[in-house]
């Protein structure tokens, strides 16, 4: 399933006139990384006004998008990172990038070959001629960036814009927190809560299980992670309906090495994700706002 900036018919050709070549130079002679180009981000933050953070909720998570955009237009080191990059994406975007989003491209041979950038990349496409060059696949990834995840990142914070907190004192200008020293995203301490409820949750299940016993609790304990979005009857059909396949793929085995990461990958994309972005949704809705100062010792838990 190809979709959006990924897709190879519509990316420029070598021939098409679009203002710059489709080598790896822009049209000013400048190489186009095929990493995320922080040093150049971080010139332009750099610059940013020295203004007041009135409702430093919002610059913090805007923070906190760049370096979520940032390590997708890196790419990723096999399909599983992808997917637990997918799990901290819907989080830092409140649930407006869907789970199901982050599924497709996990179930789309030609989407991961331009998504995964290390040798294992190969395993996605039939011919190792269909593999883009890495300077193109790093600009297809900025295509996404563009078409899907920007917006996705803007719906968050246009969520978040009139329920952060404004700071605003004329005789103590101590209460007006600094973004850089917060740790939670958008301020909220409960999207840090659900998020390692949820980190947890899903590499238990892609490394899977000691046994039975172990995945039924597991199974209780995902309930919790999710909010209690995950469907109900998600635990019946992995340990009754289907339990000869959980044997063999989601409880560890000797022969585990053959199919089953793949199957625990395919498994959380299906149904953990999607019912993640969900409460992560349903959090943010409700979620207060704690704002930490320069001299509390916390705990960092920076996403």
């Amino acid at each position: 399933m190809i979709k959006s900036g990924f897709d190879v018919e519509d990316a420029p050709s070598e021939t098409d006139d679009v203002g710059a070549s489709s080598d790896t130079t822009t049209d000013t002679g400048a190489a186009r990384p095929a990493e995320f180009d922080r040093e150049a981000v971080d010139r332009l933050q750099r610059s940013l006004p020295e203004t007041t953070n009135l409702r430093p909720a919002i610059q913090k998570l805007t923070s906190d998008h760049v370096d979520l955009l940032g390590s997708f237009v890196d790419g990723f080191d096999s399909r599983r990172e992808f997917i637990r990059w997918g799990q901290r994406a819907v989080i830092l975007t409140l649930g407006e990038l869907s789970g199901e989003w982050v599924a497709d491209r996990a179930f789309a041979g030609l989407d991961l070959s331009v998504l995964v950038t290390s040798p294992a990349r190969e395993r996605w496409v039939d011919d190792v001629e269909e593999l883009q060059p890495p300077d193109r696949a790093a600009d297809m990834r900025r295509g996404v960036v563009a078409t899907d995840l920007t917006p996705a990142c803007s719906a968050a914070v246009r969520r978040l814009r009139w329920s952060a907190v404004e700071y605003v004192s004329d005789e103590d200008d101590t209460l007006q927190p600094d973004p850089d020293v917060q740790q939670h995203p958008g301020m909220r301490p409960s999207l840090t809560e659900v998020h390692e409820r949820q980190r947890w949750a899903l590499d238990r299940a892609l490394e899977g299980f000691d046994s039975l016993d172990a995945l039924s609790v597991w199974g209780q304990r995902l309930t919790e992670a999710s909010y209690a979005e995950v469907p109900d009857d998600l635990l019946t059909r992995v340990t009754v309906d289907e339990a000869e396949t959980s044997r063999r793929y989601l409880v560890v085995s000797p022969h585990d090495a053959d199919h089953g990461p793949f199957f625990r990958e395919s498994f959380a994309a299906e149904f953990l994700l999607p019912a993640f972005a969900r409460a992560a949704r349903k959090v943010a809705k409700r979620a207060g706002e704690l704002a930490e100062q320069e001299t509390t010792e916390t705990t960092d838990k920076r996403m």
